[in-house]
C-alpha cells in the first residue's frame, strides 16, 4: 500500500480503536520503506508482527 493510500485510510478511520486484522507492506514511489500498514484503518509500525506486539505491550501496562 502507498503511504498517501494510508493517509487517506487513517482520515477516514478517525482514530477509532482497530484490531488490525490484515497488515501489508507500505510503499513510497514503489519503494518499501520497511514499515506495515493496517488495511483496514491505515494505522502503521515497524515489522509485520508489529499489532501483536503492541496488543502484548498493553497488556503489560
Amino acid at each position: 500500500m502507498q503511504m498517501y493510500e494510508a493517509a487517506e485510510l487513517r482520515k477516514k478511520w478517525d482514530s477509532r480503536p482497530c484490531s488490525h486484522p490484515h497488515v501489508v507492506s507500505e510503499y513510497h514511489r514503489g519503494t518499501k520503506t520497511g514499515d506495515y500498514v493496517c488495511t483496514t484503518c491505515g494505522d502503521v509500525g515497524w515489522g509485520k508482527n508489529w499489532p501483536t506486539e503492541e496488543a502484548q505491550h498493553k497488556l503489560k501496562e
